[in-house]
């Protein structure tokens, strides 16, 4: 044999030699450092140093001690064995690469971790980890940067739910509408619990009630009484006023919902109660309602959900008092309630006292005169609160004073009407409101100093500006003929 070729065979077997060299250390070495890792030595550096040494040019194991120490949550010895593992490798192991990213994102880092699943990706094209890992913690940065490095994935491994992960990305940045569009394009025999969950919920924010409920239907089909897609089956069967199969479901997460696996919240009892309110079961609803109030630690704002939707499960049922007391509780607990929530005390005052009028009566009963009473305070009181809302109420208040005194004798409406006009007419554009208000007002006065002052010619003058706002009204023009006559 020529020379020449000895020395390639040498060359050969070195080669081999060296690979069985570069497998040094076994299992058990892992197994014997997690159980150091545990046993917390005073010196665990020096500890580690025959592990390193036996190992030193495995990078497997280099990885599994790093992988140890990092669920140990010693990200600093952790960082040294990735980095004794790259030093194994020549710097082109990806799992250590992987491990260093890991760490980094822990450390919220989230430049240096992109920058290490990176690396791990450019020595391992195929394996998705680092690509997920990479998605995740860059979306904070660019979330359309994690996704396109998702449709890298999607091109070396076609086979791998990378549509899954792109809808996932994009609910984690809150993107609803994208995370809805991704996810719809995922069979759902290829969808996890997780992904179930998180479809529905982006489509209950977004208001997509119908696509949330099958969402969600379609995940408890492979994950039956799971507590979260019964929930968001729940509410979403109740923004769609599907309040019998809403009820199935409430029915469901409180009794068959492992107990373990659920702690409910007032959001339950309020939803329970919604869809019995619904279904016109209003009895239970309230039943419900009452539950949810005696909840611990529940914030104003959700209180007031539940006061406002007991008022309103007591107002179908004419429980007025009860309504009332209810609703003063929501405007007491809700965050800065508008004009309009204000206005609803109001108009339950006014349902309350038309309740009380017996059948037949004509004349104003006592209860009855109470109420308009206190429904006047509050439109009073809405002025003062609120002076943009001040026109609106001295209409009602108007209104309210033309009730309980329905012969005009006591002129009760007549400030009200008078000072209505005077803002309306102060404002040189009107609209239909302005003018339908302007009228009425008009009217009473136009009544009240014919019937009641005997002035035909201030009664002629508001029969005439009832034709400004609505011209060409016969009975009004007949009237206005009428009146001339009786003035000249």
């Amino acid at each position: 044999m020529k020379p020449i070729k000895y020395f390639f065979m040498s060359a050969l077997l070195m080669g081999f030699s060296t690979g069985a060299v570069a497998q040094d250390g076994t299992s058990a070495d892992i197994a014997a450092v997690k159980s150091l890792i545990q046993s917390k030595p005073a010196d665990i550096a020096k500890a580690m140093k025959p592990f390193y040494s036996k190992n030193k040019k495995n990078a497997e194991n280099l990885v599994a001690f790093g992988r140890a120490f990092y669920e140990a949550k010693d990200t600093t010895n952790a960082r040294i064995a990735a980095n004794n593992a790259l030093a194994a490798s020549k710097r082109q192991y990806a799992p250590a690469y992987v491990l260093l990213g890991d760490i980094a994102a822990q450390g919220d880092d989230g430049g240096l971790a992109a920058q290490n699943y990176e690396q791990a990706i450019y020595y391992d094209k195929t394996n998705p980890e680092p690509y997920r890992k990479y998605a995740l913690v860059y979306r904070k940065i660019d979330p359309e940067g994690a996704v396109a490095k998702l449709d890298q994935l999607g091109a070396v491994v076609p086979d791998y739910p990378v549509d899954a992960l792109k809808a996932h990305i994009y609910y984690l940045s809150l993107r609803y509408g994208q995370a809805i569009e991704t996810y719809a394009k995922v069979p759902t025999q290829k969808m996890t619990r997780s992904d179930f969950i998180e479809y529905a919920n982006a489509c209950f924010v977004a208001q997509q009630y119908q696509q949330g409920y099958d969402a969600a239907k379609a995940g408890l089909a492979q994950n039956p009484n799971n507590a979260t897609l019964t929930r968001l089956a729940l509410f979403c069967a109740n923004n769609l006023k599907k309040y019998d199969e809403a009820i199935v479901y409430a029915n469901n997460l409180f009794t068959k919902v492992p107990k373990d696996s659920v702690t409910f919240s007032h959001l339950d009892f309020l939803n329970y109660g919604n869809a019995l309110a619904g279904n016109n079961q209003l009895e239970q609803a309230i039943e419900q309602y009452q539950k949810g109030l005696t909840m611990q630690d529940v914030e104003d704002k959700n209180l007031a959900d539940l006061h406002k939707s007991l008022s309103d499960a007591h107002k179908q049922m004419k429980n007025f008092p009860e309504a009332i007391a209810s609703y003063r509780n929501y405007l007491n607990t809700a965050k800065d309630p508008d004009a309009i929530a204000h206005a609803g005390l109001g108009t339950l005052h006014m349902n309350w006292a038309r309740s009380l009028k017996p059948e037949g009566a004509e004349e104003l009963t006592e209860p009855e005169i109470a109420a308009y009473k206190e429904a006047d305070q509050v439109w009073g009181n809405l002025a003062e609160k609120f002076p943009d809302a001040a026109e609106y109420a001295l209409f009602q208040r108007a209104t309210v004073n033309a009730v309980m005194d329905p012969d005009s004798k006591a002129a009760l409406a007549k400030p009200y009407f008078e000072k209505l006009i005077e803002l309306i007419n102060a404002r040189e554009e009107h609209d239909a409101t302005d003018n339908s208000r302007l009228e009425k007002a008009y009217r009473y006065l136009m009544f009240y100093y014919y019937s009641i002052a005997k002035d035909n010619k201030a009664a002629l003058d508001y029969a005439n500006k009832i034709l400004e706002v609505k011209p060409g009204d016969e009975g009004i023009m007949k009237v206005v003929e009428s009146l001339s006559k009786t003035v000249k």
